[in-house]
């Protein structure tokens, strides 16, 4: 382990662990009755749901810190900001000092949040909102519980959502080989329907949400203009799909319709990957991507002001 020299005090040689910003230090002399006295190295702060020391699974969120200045024993630290370059400096501090963070030097940031959660998952792939936006009202007090609890449960829906999208796009994959036998291939289209059935309830009830956001929670963001351009067709199939039953009665709620029937007619779905329920469709590729996309960016803009 490379270290560099801090001080001498006395008798004391203060030596720390090289950061990366050091380069190779050079050697230190260490002379006939002198005390080598290794410093402590302090790379981030945690926030934490218990008090209690050494324990991992209570972890809330953390960030990094970086020193600030010395004032005799006391060290001035802060945290980077999110997007700030990280030279790799850490705070280091000897035996008997006093680690101090000032009046706003420590800050968790959403963004700071949302970047760590998808460092979990593969490049491109869609970043659960759920952790992020928990760990986000997690942090500090006074969100309205109300607030946290529809946020919550609107990201859950849209992340089950995703995971359904998911399944769809690995059966359709499965559905195109060749050589698949009869049974193979109803087993697959069968799951298939049932996957994208329940993710577009999934996604209707977010819909839905964001929607009765600006009446319900008081917010000032813009509902997103595909959820906006697309809120009528998702919340046509998303019915027809909730009450499957009138529609295999050929009725809606409870009266005959000639639309009815349209929610059985699955060849725009093997043959376009798009939904059609009457005059309403909903392609899957683009307009489900983009509406998933920009429902998460929506529920973390009305979360940030939560």
């Amino acid at each position: 382990m490379a270290v560099v020299l801090d001080g001498r005090e006395g008798n004391q040689v203060f030596v720390r662990q090289a950061d990366p910003a050091d380069g190779e230090p050079p050697r230190i002399p260490i002379f006939e009755g002198e005390q080598l006295v290794m410093m402590t190295a302090i790379a981030a702060v945690s926030v934490n749901q218990t008090a209690e020391v050494g324990r991992v699974d209570d972890l809330v969120t953390w960030a990094r810190a970086v020193p600030v200045r010395r004032e005799g024993n006391t060290v001035f630290a802060r945290t980077l900001a999110h997007g700030e370059p990280d030279e790799g400096h850490r705070v280091h501090v000897r035996p008997g000092d006093q680690l101090s963070f000032e009046q706003g030097a420590i800050v968790i940031e959403l963004d700071a949040i949302d970047e760590k959660e998808a460092a979990g998952v593969a490049e491109g792939e869609y970043v659960p909102i759920t952790p992020v936006l928990w760990t986000w009202m997690s942090v500090g007090g006074g969100h309205d519980q109300a607030k946290v609890r529809y946020l919550l449960a609107a990201a859950r829906r849209l992340d089950a959502a995703n995971v359904l999208l998911v399944d769809v796009e690995k059966r359709r994959q499965e559905l195109a080989q060749e050589g698949l036998t009869g049974p193979v291939i109803r087993r697959g289209l069968f799951g298939l329907v049932a996957a994208v059935e329940l993710a577009v309830v999934a996604v209707g009830r977010v819909c839905d949400m964001i929607d009765k956001a600006g009446t319900l929670l008081g917010s000032v963001v813009s509902v997103p203009p595909t959820v906006a351009a697309k809120r009528a067709a998702v919340n046509d199939i998303r019915n027809a799909y909730e009450h499957i039953e009138d529609r295999a009665l050929g009725t809606v709620f409870g009266r005959p319709h000639p639309d009815a029937l349209t929610i059985f007619n699955r060849a725009d779905l093997l043959e376009c990957d798009r939904i059609s329920y009457g005059a309403s469709s909903l392609d899957l590729k683009v307009e489900m991507a983009n509406l998933i996309s920009e429902a998460r960016q929506f529920l973390k803009d009305v979360a940030a002001n939560a």
